[in-house]
This record gives structure tokens, C-alpha cells and sequence, in this order.
């Protein structure tokens, strides 16, 4: 049975930013030690984060082995192996994108998406044993591990999760956990970003990214058990308003590009919802804090306190990954370019996309760096024997 403060991770998406995720999981495991026992018992992720909570989820039995891993695939990640980047198969699918548009969206299947993703499932298929995630859930390694993803058809946030018996389904407005043996297709529609990566069917539905409508990305982790949850997000809650500010300052602002209005989609699909969860977990902390549990429970109220450890990135991605943009392949350098993501706030989209060995290894040092900042607080918060832990509050989220 799961112990009432059994800790959570939570892995938010964000395209190659998830690097970051998995610097800082580096120094998770440095910070253990050699103990090889599975800190997260409870994992989830969506997007990208679901992909690094699924290869963590697999070797729950061994963390270590589990974070080695993914930081081998990481380090030697490249565009080529997330999406079709050469020059040809680029223009065709950005045309065959077009004439879907143009067309009402009549066009051929795969033809509503600006990019092809098939060679991530086969980088997935050979690199993530979806099958070993029975035996450990069996070996009481893993309690669970939820998948995100969304339903075109209805809108609703689910939450494919592969775990204890015990896990009781849930049904909220918009949002729902279910139940499955997950597979690379559940992977595959979580990473499936809108108009940029194709929709993925599963069962009699299609879907696209678990991040487009998750209202509540604390939610999954806390209905699979947790009562502590450890946050990897991959970009600023908050945002450096004054840096934003002084920019804007200095130069008349231009009409937005296509690449700055998909950049800031993004950002409010994969930060903006999270940003806002953990402003109400904590003020529901604060409420919970006031009133003895037993008023709670005879109000027939089922708030409880809920530990959130927060690591988000230190320096702003969207800057770095303009300064690696030039070695993205010339197909996919083109595209961006000519959606303006190759210069100021465009570079949000192109961080998105940017599977590039050179940027990915700068943000896993930038995650390894930031969790060992805070190397104290982190022993602390993994280390407690009980819940009401309360950790600083990442620099920029107010």
C-alpha cells in the first residue's frame, strides 16, 4: 500500500527542452547516492516529460540505470531521429500542410501536421521497453506511471496510467484517468503537438498532446497517490518581466511572426497551466493549514496538503536555443526562418524543435546545475518522512 506522503515526479512537456529534465534528474541521482531504490514511486509526464517519465518509470527498480539511460539517448539525440528534417521531405510536407488548410483539412491523413515524427517511434520503439513496466509495477518498484494525452473528439485531458490495482479511475470536467497496458502509441499522442506533429489514434480516437487542455497538471499525480510531488518544468513560470520590458524598450515592437504566435501557444500550453495549478495547490495549502483535517472531513472535503518542489530553468531557453538555431539542417533552418523563428521572441518555437546534440547537452548541464544550486533543499524535500516541507519558491514564480 502507498504511504500517505509517497513522493511524485512530474514531468511537464516541451519538445527538446526536456533535456533539461533529464540534467536535472542527473543530479537527483547524484545526490542519492548508490541507493538504488525508486525515489518516485508515483511518475507522470506529458509531451516530451512523457517520454523521459517513461524510461524512468521502466527501470524504477534501479534509478540510476534508469537516468543513465535516458541521458545516453539524450546526449546523442538529433533532429533526424525526432522528425524528417532533409530538405525535400520538409517542403513536401509543409506544402501538403498548406493545401490541408487550404482544403479544409481534406487532405491526405498525416497532411495537417508541418512536420513527419515517424522516425521518433522507431527511436522510442528501440530505446523504451514499454513491456517492463508490468513487472515493475508487480515488483512494487512503480505504483504508477500516467501518460497525458487529449481527445480531438470530445477535448477531454486523459490521463493513460499503468499501475496498482488499487488506483481507483477517475472522471472530473474535462478530465479523465484510465487504465491501460501503455504502449509507444500512447507515447507517440502525448507527443503530438498540433499542427506541428501528426495525430495519433488509440482505440477509436485520435489525439494530440496531453498539454493542450490539462487545466490541472498536478491533478494525474495526485489522483495515482502522491501526496509530495517533485516539478521539472522546462521554461520560467513566471517570466523575467523586467528583461521582457527593457527589450521591448528598446525597439518598436514588429507584427508578430507565425513563430512567436506558435511560440507562445506552446508556452501556455506546457507553463502557463502548471504556473497556475501550483498557485492554487499553494493557496489551498494555505486554506488546509487553517482548518483542522477533521472540520475538512465533516464538510465532506477531501483537501489535503500537497509538498511541491519546484526546478525550473535558471536562464531562458528561448535565447539559447537562438544561438545553436544555425545548426539545425538546412530544411528545417528554412522552415523556421521563414516563419520567424530564427530571430527574437521566435526562438520559442525553435527551442521546441531544436533535437540538436550541442543544445541538448547545454540544457541537461543547465538542469544538472540548477537541481545542484539547490542540493540542500532537494535532501530535504526527498529526504522528509512527512508532508508540509516547504521549499523556496523557484526566483521568478510570484
Amino acid at each position: 500500500m502507498l504511504a500517505d506522503h509517497e513522493t511524485g515526479l512530474l514531468l511537464s512537456g516541451g519538445g527538446a527542452r526536456a533535456a533539461y529534465q533529464v540534467g536535472a534528474l542527473r543530479a537527483v541521482a547524484s545526490i542519492l547516492g548508490r541507493d538504488r531504490r525508486a525515489p518516485f514511486p508515483v511518475i507522470c509526464g506529458t509531451s516530451a516529460g512523457a517520454i523521459n517519465a517513461t524510461a524512468i518509470a521502466v527501470d524504477a527498480d534501479n534509478f540510476r540505470t534508469g537516468v543513465a539511460r535516458l541521458l545516453r539517448l539524450w546526449r546523442q539525440i538529433s533532429v533526424a531521429s525526432v522528425y524528417e528534417a532533409d530538405f525535400a521531405t520538409v517542403s513536401k510536407q509543409g506544402l501538403r500542410w498548406l493545401a490541408a488548410v487550404l482544403a479544409g483539412g481534406t487532405g491526405p491523413q498525416k497532411a495537417v501536421s508541418m512536420l513527419d515524427n515517424a522516425p521518433l517511434r522507431r527511436l522510442l520503439t528501440r530505446r523504451v521497453d514499454v513491456s517492463r513496466l508490468e513487472a515493475q509495477v508487480k515488483a512494487g518498484a512503480l505504483h504508477a506511471l500516467g501518460i497525458s494525452a487529449t481527445s480531438y473528439s470530445t477535448g477531454t485531458a486523459m490521463t493513460f496510467y499503468q499501475g496498482s490495482p488499487s488506483i481507483v479511475p477517475w472522471r472530473r470536467a474535462r478530465r479523465r484517468g484510465v487504465p491501460v497496458p501503455l504502449t509507444i502509441a500512447h507515447l507517440m499522442a502525448s507527443t503530438a503537438i498540433p499542427f506541428i506533429f501528426p495525430a495519433v489514434k488509440l482505440d477509436r480516437d485520435w489525439y494530440m498532446d496531453g498539454g493542450v487542455r490539462q487545466i490541472s497538471p498536478l491533478a494525474p499525480a495526485l489522483h495515482l497517490g502522491a501526496r509530495r510531488v517533485l516539478v521539472i518544468a522546462v521554461g520560467r513560470l513566471a517570466g523575467p518581466a523586467a528583461v521582457n520590458a527593457a527589450r521591448a524598450a528598446r525597439a518598436a515592437p514588429r507584427y508578430p511572426t507565425f513563430a512567436q504566435t506558435a511560440g507562445h501557444a506552446l508556452t501556455s500550453i506546457f507553463l502557463d497551466n502548471l504556473s497556475a495549478d501550483l498557485e492554487r495547490m499553494m493557496q489551498i495549502n494555505r486554506v488546509v493549514s487553517l482548518v483542522a483535517s477533521q472540520e475538512l472531513a465533516r464538510r465532506g472535503l477531501s483537501e489535503r496538503h500537497v509538498d511541491a518542489f519546484v526546478l525550473a530553468p535558471s536562464a531562458d531557453i528561448s535565447e539559447l536555443a537562438l544561438k545553436h538555431a544555425n545548426r539545425l539542417p538546412g530544411g528545417v533552418r528554412a522552415l523556421l526562418r521563414g516563419l520567424g523563428g530564427t530571430r527574437g521572441s521566435g526562438g520559442a518555437l525553435t527551442s521546441y524543435l531544436l533535437f540538436e546534440p550541442a543544445f541538448c547537452r547545454a540544457l541537461l548541464a543547465l538542469g544538472y546545475a540548477d537541481a545542484m544550486a539547490r542540493r540542500e533543499e532537494l535532501e530535504a524535500f526527498l529526504g522528509g518522512a512527512a508532508v508540509n516541507y516547504l521549499p523556496l519558491p523557484p526566483p521568478d514564480f510570484d
